[in-house]
């Protein structure tokens, strides 16, 4: 009897031991694939015991699999402590490599199902603390009625995170035009304007005066990349700097835009945090012959080809709720 295996003619007699080898190599390479699946669940979960609740094993069974994927590979993937788990040098190049492979399987299964068929999985997303909560969180009821299997993990800090290392798929940043990587899509230009309470400026005089701002009590920014240095441009390409003592600091765009109503001082806040306060008068902008560079929100993720569906329909859905700026001035 001569069986046909995908084209191959096979003998049983003599071809058996091979088809079982062959059996046994697939089953292991199956194997293989889980553990690595496995390792990626643990970084994106941040711990073992959560990754065994989402892929339904133990505990035990997710420590095993990382010991023989760690033995097979020959190095160490993960440094764990009592607090919280690292990834090593090669286990970030493994986890990167791996969930590469990962989502471009799960692409593949993806063209070939119902394109209807409803999107699910798990989407890590941070955003800036001011524009995550002021902007992105309203429009989250909406994503989630349109794809209620996706079940969203949002984080919102002003700390510039490591994707990679916090195991985030997506993030919203804000930073000066052009500067982002290619791996990202523009949300929707902003500017820095600065900004004062008309109580302060009465007590000092003209808002168009530099002069002015330098006498200033300013509120400055905890994670901004320049200190306590504005840098303003003026209308003919040169720079003005101010650096006078901050009188307050803040974390974060909320508590400034606070402190600035009290009339605490003048600061550098974005143009969709305080177009409300302008237009009603209760901010006032000093110096508007001087801007800051352009500035762009974008929302950033590890890699182009190998974005797991959520996250795609996420990233399309943000950049069509702001394809009209809302905060935008009449004039610009």
């Amino acid at each position: 009897m001569v069986i046909d295996i995908c084209g191959a003619r096979i003998i049983p007699s003599i071809d058996a031991e091979l088809v079982e080898r062959c059996m046994i190599c697939n089953n292991r390479t199956m194997d293989r694939l889980r553990a690595y699946q496995i390792f990626v669940a643990i970084v994106a979960r941040g711990g073992f015991g959560r990754a065994a609740a989402d892929l339904g094993i133990s505990p035990a069974n997710v420590s095993r699999n990382v010991q023989q994927l760690e033995a097979s590979l020959g190095t160490r993937l993960l440094e764990r402590t009592s607090r919280r788990l690292a990834l090593t040098d090669s286990g970030r190049d493994v986890y990167e490599r791996a969930r590469r492979v990962l989502d471009e399987i799960a692409d593949l299964e993806t063209s070939f199902a119902d394109p209807d068929s409803a999107a699910r999985g798990r989407l890590r997303i941070n955003a800036p603390m001011t524009f995550g909560l002021a902007w992105l969180a309203p429009l989250l009821p909406e994503f989630a009625a349109q794809h209620p299997a996706v079940e969203l993990d949002i984080r919102y800090n002003d700390r510039v995170i490591e994707m990679t290392e916090e195991a985030f798929d997506i993030a919203l940043r804000i930073s000066p035009s052009g500067s982002e990587s290619q791996v990202s899509r523009k949300v929707a230009p902003t500017r820095m304007l600065l900004c004062a309470a008309p109580s302060l400026l009465a007590q000092t005089g003209d808002a168009e005066r530099s002069e002015t701002l330098r006498s200033l009590p300013r509120v400055g920014y905890q994670f901004s990349d320049t200190g306590n240095v504005w840098s303003l441009l003026a209308p003919d390409g040169s720079r003005r700097e101010i650096d006078s003592p901050c009188a307050v600091i803040c974390a974060n765009g909320f508590g400034m835009k606070a402190a600035v109503l009290r009339g605490e001082g003048a600061a550098l806040l974005p143009e969709f945090l305080v177009h409300g306060e302008l237009a009603s008068g209760e901010i006032v902008q000093c110096l508007p012959t001087l801007h800051s560079e352009a500035m762009d929100i974008r929302v950033v993720y590890v890699g182009r080809r190998h974005l797991a569906r959520p996250a795609r329909l996420f990233i399309d859905f943000v950049v069509e709720r702001f394809r009209r700026v809302p905060w935008e001035s009449p004039r610009r």
